[in-house]
């Protein structure tokens, strides 16, 4: 019964923990002039869609979400440490260069176009609509 309780309020605890990921996403795009078409809720949780911007720009849009994690994660370590840690497992998450994860993002920004890998990503990032 412990158990269930555990994993009940880490679930509860991911809730903020994605509310604040989007929130560096989107605080990041309109810093970098990109616009914010949409920000919704899916299966997989909270997600934004934004216009392309330049590369420089998605590049910094996509460290954000992960990096808001970071530095929550940093800051609550001694005061609300189980919130802290939810934080840090989801930026690392998320920067796994898993089909779209911030990570594969990431990856394709900073590969080679000629690479296989950044051509792939590439193509699921043009052929795919850009959440995070």
């Amino acid at each position: 019964m412990a158990l269930l309780i555990t994993m009940f309020a880490a679930m509860l605890m991911g809730i903020p923990a994605m509310f604040f990921h989007e929130c560096g996403h989107i605080a990041v795009a309109l810093f970098c002039g990109v616009k914010i078409k949409k920000v919704g809720l899916s299966w997989m949780g909270l997600y934004t869609v934004r216009e392309p911007g330049p590369r420089w720009a998605n590049l910094w849009v996509s460290f954000a979400g992960p990096a808001a994690n970071l530095v929550l994660a940093f800051a609550l370590r001694n005061t609300m440490p189980g919130f802290a840690w939810i934080n840090l497992v989801a930026a690392l998450f998320n920067l796994l260069p898993i089909p779209n994860s911030d990570g594969s993002r990431i990856l394709g920004l900073l590969a080679p176009s000629k690479a296989p890998v950044a051509g792939i990503v590439r193509a699921q990032i043009l052929g795919q609509r850009a959440a995070h």
